[in-house]
């Protein structure tokens, strides 16, 4: 008896791991934040640096994927930002946030950086896709062991850290542009 063979270019099965759930968690996240920004007319969602509740949404937005470049590179990947090196002067970003603090300033108004910020929305968001892969991959090159949610400072952590920011962010555009509709 002849035993069939697999063609060749045939993908193999492969048995999950523990980085199925966080890959698939971050892409649902991605598509959310990306659904929220898409759900605001482009002249809003990137507006004139002077129109401060528009410019702290699309800083938020900026800001975010700035965040996740940093903490996945810098943690996940081990390796320089993309910000900073094969995507540095191409973020769509006139400047990048201050990397030492978070944008969080809301209550106080908008953040001297949101104010003043040029922002290029379609190379924020070929940046934001560059980003999204590159957590992707990291988070798939990761040995199952960095994700055991009981190693304190573990990658997982930092990671689960970093998406509850990406959802929560995601929340706060869609009160702004709601705050919009209803202006």
């Amino acid at each position: 008896m002849i035993s069939p063979r697999a063609a060749p270019d045939a993908e193999v099965p492969r048995a999950p791991t523990a980085r199925d759930p966080l890959r698939r968690q971050f892409q649902v996240a991605h598509d959310l934040l990306d659904a929220a920004v898409d759900e605001c007319p482009s002249h809003r969602a990137y507006p004139h640096p002077r129109d401060a509740e528009g410019a702290t949404a699309a800083a938020w937005y900026a800001q975010t994927v700035v965040c996740e470049d940093i903490v996945v590179s810098g943690v996940a990947a081990r390796e320089a930002p993309l910000a900073l090196s094969t995507w540095s002067g191409r973020t769509g970003l006139s400047e990048l946030p201050p990397l030492a603090r978070c944008i969080n300033e809301r209550t106080a108004g908008a953040a001297p950086w949101a104010g003043t910020v040029r922002i290029d929305a379609r190379a924020l968001r070929a940046y934001a896709r560059a980003v999204y892969a590159s957590t992707d991959a990291a988070i798939g090159a990761l040995p199952v062991d960095a994700l055991d949610p009981a190693r304190r400072g573990s990658p997982a952590c930092i990671l689960t850290a970093l998406l509850l920011t990406v959802a929560a962010r995601r929340g706060e555009l869609m009160l702004v542009f709601k705050s919009w509709s209803h202006a």
